[in-house]
């Protein structure tokens, strides 16, 4: 394990400490205040400074993910909304977003609201408002590595409806300075179903700020509206808050690795004169596309960089336009993302390296 800028030993480790928790680890705990009463909650420290917050009642997402007392993602001004907020109608799904470092939009839906044969659906799907069941953790040693899961099940279903089930893992290495989010969606009902999933990953402040940067492989760039493409010059790059943003969406394809996987990371060289960053990975396989949420307004300053297996204009476009998957009886598809933090100018510069080789 390492830690502290040393290795250790399981055994070193384990004479030095009481209870692992002294070091890092999970607890459990639930909101008692407030528009977030009653939501059940994991937090994950992994004894290097990166910390995290998954939602059990709020789809297994995350809403606070920080690295030595550095958030890496934007929050809300809504807090952690209990799900009994939650309205599906329009664009209602606002209301009750808390941003974080991970909202999952599907399962069956996501992207704008839209009508599709003769159904109303509102923004981004039910899946991050649905409590999770058969949540369980597990801690263990794997010689001298220390690994921390979170486990659970979310279920979006309806009676003479579609029926989708979402197994979530999420994994944090001990001293590692990532995190693992591990998915399986499956169709457990009886009928081929829609699927449309998008990780809303939300990065704000200070990672974003006036002197960071988007980088992306090679990539084909398309804005999703009129504000998109005024902007279009500037995709890659931030500025201070501005008074009455309006958002901008931009859909890229890019280029994936050799063993398929695709990357994105929000940079600040200028943060503290060593700079920050968060990277996230998954596999282009599954998830071809890859929608940025620019926006840069006051208060409302994050940037969202999505993977997807659709795009965002909603599923009646999706389907009109022979974009939109099925799953079929029993059949099931797997997800990967990979975060990770970029703490020093060698780390930036290695990920450089790693994103113009591909």
């Amino acid at each position: 394990m390492y830690l502290y800028n040393k290795n250790y030993s399981k055994n070193e480790i384990r004479q030095r400490i009481g209870d692992i928790y002294q070091i890092g680890g999970i607890k459990q705990f639930e909101y008692i205040d407030g528009v977030s009463k009653g939501i059940r909650a994991i937090e994950i420290k992994n004894g290097n400074g990166l910390n995290a917050t998954v939602l059990v009642d709020r789809g297994m997402d995350i809403s606070h993910f920080e690295y030595k007392g550095v958030p890496m993602c934007w929050n809300s001004s809504n807090f952690e909304t209990s799900p009994y907020f939650y309205d599906v109608k329009g664009s209602e799904w606002l209301k009750a977003f808390f941003g974080g470092i991970l909202t999952t939009c599907g399962l069956t839906y996501a992207g704008h609201p839209t009508t599709d044969v003769g159904e109303e659906l509102g923004l981004h799907g039910r899946i991050s408002n649905l409590p999770a069941y058969n949540v369980h953790t597990n801690e263990y040693w794997i010689e001298d590595d220390y690994f921390m899961e979170v486990h659970g099940l979310v279920r979006e279903s309806s009676v003479f409806g579609n029926k989708l089930e979402l197994k979530r893992k999420i994994l944090v290495k001990m001293g590692e300075d990532k995190l693992y989010v591990d998915d399986i969606v499956k169709n457990i009902g009886f009928e081929d179903s829609p699927h449309m999933i998008i990780y809303h990953i939300n990065i704000g402040f200070p990672v974003l700020d006036k002197d960071s940067v988007l980088i992306v492989p090679e990539s084909n760039v398309v804005p999703f509206n009129d504000d998109a493409s005024k902007g279009l010059s500037n995709y890659s790059t931030f500025n201070e808050p501005v008074k009455g943003y309006k958002e901008n969406v931009f859909l890229h394809d890019i280029k994936a690795d050799k063993a398929g996987f695709a990357t994105a990371a929000i940079i600040n060289e200028a943060f503290e004169g060593t700079g920050i960053g968060l990277y996230i990975k998954f596999n282009k396989n599954n998830l071809p596309y890859l929608n940025e949420w620019k926006m840069l307004g006051q208060s409302e300053y994050v940037v969202g960089i999505e993977p997807a297996n659709c795009n965002v204009h909603g599923r009646a476009i999706e389907r009109k336009e022979g974009r939109l998957r099925f799953l079929k009886p029993d059949e099931e598809v797997q997800y990967h993302i990979e975060m990770g933090i970029l703490k020093s100018k060698k780390e930036i510069d290695a990920y450089k390296e790693y994103v113009e080789a591909i």
